[in-house]
């Protein structure tokens, strides 16, 4: 056979290859996209600027590189080519029909196999070294070497030798897949020599004659003949392919596929280049596992996570952040940035913190409070702990970490103000024991005082003196006793933390018993009082007494607010569902002040002047309601009165609450 007579048969496929190419490509004109802006894309685009090619029409559109300081994509931003750190972008330049992959990364390859539109050819890192040298042994020689002399011309005999020892294997078939051109490398991987390989299918040099028959790939298709179909529409197909061994263990090879033309433009041969990469997919397989159990971890936490670059574009959101600001991750992760939902000022000084080494570890920030906008606009108090990104001992962006803390502070609330009532009770509690010993001391002598008033008082009358001042002076003083004895009585009152027997009683009854006894006075002569009560009412089960002493207390209290001269509602309404009375007690007065509003429930706290009240009406009102179950409430607003609403529950007649 010819190619067993020539010394290098390998020779030959190069020039019948660049040949063929050179028919193919001649008229076409090449709009590419470099991905990967390293040193080879920089030699490139240097070669390219400085000798201009003469028989292959190609212009480079853009280059995308992770890192943009990479020696290509500068060189790149310096000619004022189009730049980018994402591929996808160089799917959206007009008329771009070519990318050029030169990271050597399987991960990139496949992921650009699988997003790039069809009418974009792909050539992966080998396919465009082959190529470049291919057309630069014969298309270019003569200008390179013009421009660089006998270097060129070293350099172009020993890329006749290259082939041999590149790390791919190479080999060339017709299209009856029987091989006729292999080099040195896939000789060296099957430890065979050339007699063994020509004329023999592909297959049975790959796995043993003894196996005979076509590819084990999963599919159990040969990749010529499933791949033929996108071999003439691109011209160079990259992939990578799975294969089952002879150990029935998976392995996976690299595999570029160029065809070879014949002058009526014909494919009659194929030429596939090939390079084991089971370990490193294997590799890549555990990483990418890795990455989505770290994934997961980020999306399954309830804290919000996001990752931005130096200039505060998003790059990581998780579902987390999601819930947290009512943004989408598509939507953040493609335009977003921390702005959207972070004071610019605030992430400043958290940067800053953060390098100072003085809240936390240097690059690092300790759980710190702050908020932040949701998408609706609303403040929401958060924690933030942050990270520095470092890469190369270069700042390359940050990694946050926001934790909802809306329940913590409602809990924190609400345990102060338990605090605060624990402490009140326990005040109240005190201030109710020193009353009652209090009260019991000085009732006595209050009792001898008065007795002895009246005494003094009776006398003089029977004397029937006429010095007048005399029996009123002694009337002041029973007055005044009197007035003490009812403070006693009302401490006396506050101290008793029980309520009484209950018995059933209707509630239109004592308000009207209670409102008897005060309609005479002369406080209420102008109080026009309205009643709206429930005739069909069901009876409560309480303390009557008691009661009586609230809806007194709340009457007199409403008279006094007004200075006897206004309108006194009782309203009284049952609700049958909950069991509960609702009784309200309204007036026309001057109302409470809102900064007073919360105090007035306060033992000793009073808006009266000094010896109208003594501060205890309305705690033993509220005790006493509290004790039966029920609570109280006030709604008032300057000039427009006030209002206290009771609740109290029907309760039973055998009830009685400690």
């Amino acid at each position: 056979m010819e190619n067993k007579q020539e010394k290098n048969p390998f020779a030959r496929m190069i020039r019948e290859t660049g040949s063929s190419i050179r028919k193919d490509l001649s008229d076409i004109y090449f709009k590419a996209g470099i991905v990967g802006g390293g040193k080879i894309c920089y030699s490139i685009l240097k070669i390219l600027d400085e000798i201009p090619l003469t028989r292959l029409k190609m212009e480079i559109a853009g280059v995308v590189d992770i890192n943009p300081d990479a020696p290509g994509i500068t060189l790149a931003r310096e000619k004022g080519l189009f730049t980018s750190n994402d591929y996808h972008d160089l799917f959206n330049i007009d008329g771009l029909n070519l990318i050029i992959e030169l990271t050597g990364s399987l991960e990139v390859v496949k992921s650009i196999v699988d997003a790039k539109p069809t009418s974009i050819s792909f050539l992966d890192h080998f396919a465009s070294l082959l190529l470049w040298g291919l057309l630069q042994n014969e298309v270019e020689t003569e200008s390179l070497e013009k421009k660089f002399g006998n270097y060129i011309s070293w350099m172009s005999r020993k890329s006749k030798l290259i082939p041999d020892y590149l790390p791919y294997r190479i080999m060339v078939v017709n299209m009856d897949k029987n091989i006729e051109t292999v080099n040195k490398t896939f000789l060296d991987a099957y430890h065979i020599t050339e007699d063994n390989a020509y004329g023999k299918h592909c297959y049975e040099i790959d796995f043993g004659p003894y196996r005979n028959r076509p590819c084990t790939r999963k599919n159990g298709r040969c990749y010529v003949d499933e791949y033929m179909d996108e071999i003439r529409e691109k011209g160079i197909y990259s992939t990578i392919e799975e294969y089952v061994d002879t150990d029935n263990r998976s392995r996976f090879e690299v595999v570029t596929l160029t065809p070879i033309y014949n002058d009526r433009g014909e494919i009659v041969q194929i030429l596939e280049a090939s390079r084991d990469v089971t370990e490193k997919v294997k590799l890549e397989q555990e990483a990418q596992k890795s990455n989505t159990f770290l994934q997961n971890v980020i999306q399954s936490t309830v804290d919000g996570i996001i990752v931005v670059n130096q200039k505060g574009k998003i790059l990581l959101f998780n579902e987390g952040m999601e819930r947290l600001t009512g943004f989408r991750a598509e939507e953040m992760v493609r335009n977003g940035h921390i702005s959207s939902f972070c004071d610019m000022e605030t992430a400043r000084e958290n940067l800053i913190k953060m390098r100072s080494g003085n809240y936390g570890p240097k690059g690092k920030l300790n759980p710190t409070s702050m908020s932040i906008k949701t998408k609706s606009g609303e403040e929401i108090p958060v924690t933030l702990s942050a990270s520095i990104i470092i890469i190369d001992g270069k700042e390359v962006g940050s990694v946050g970490v926001f934790t909802d803390i809306r329940e913590i502070l409602e809990m924190r609330k609400n345990l102060e103000e338990a605090h605060f009532q624990l402490v009140r009770s326990e005040k109240i509690a005190s201030i109710g024991r020193m009353a009652a010993g209090v009260a019991h001391e000085i009732n006595n002598p209050l009792s001898g005082i008065m007795i002895y008033a009246e005494l003094i008082k009776k006398n003089l009358m029977l004397l029937e003196s006429k010095n007048n001042q005399n029996i009123e002076d002694i009337q002041e003083i029973i007055d005044q006793t009197l007035r003490c004895k009812k403070i006693v009585s009302d401490l006396l009152e506050f101290s008793r933390q029980t309520v009484g027997k209950f018995t059933s009683f209707n509630l239109a009854i004592l308000i009207d018993k209670s409102l008897n006894l005060l309609i005479n006075q002369p406080l209420f002569q102008n109080v026009d009082v309205i009643k709206e009560i429930d005739a069909n009412m069901p009876s409560i089960a309480a303390d009557m007494g008691q009661l009586q002493q609230v809806f007194t207390n709340l009457f007199i209290n409403a008279a006094d607010a007004m200075e006897g001269k206004g309108q006194l509602k009782i309203n009284v309404c049952f609700d049958y569902k909950r069991e509960y009375f609702t009784i309200k007690v309204a007036d026309t007065g001057p109302g409470i002040p809102d900064d007073l509003k919360e105090k007035i429930f306060e033992i000793f706290f009073t808006t009266k002047p000094v010896g109208k009240g003594t501060g205890l009406g309305l705690s033993i009102t509220k005790n006493i309601l509290q004790l039966h179950g029920g609570s109280i409430m006030v709604e008032s607003e300057p000039e427009k009165g006030t209002v206290f609403t009771i609740e109290l529950p029907m309760g039973f007649v055998d009830q009685q609450k400690e």
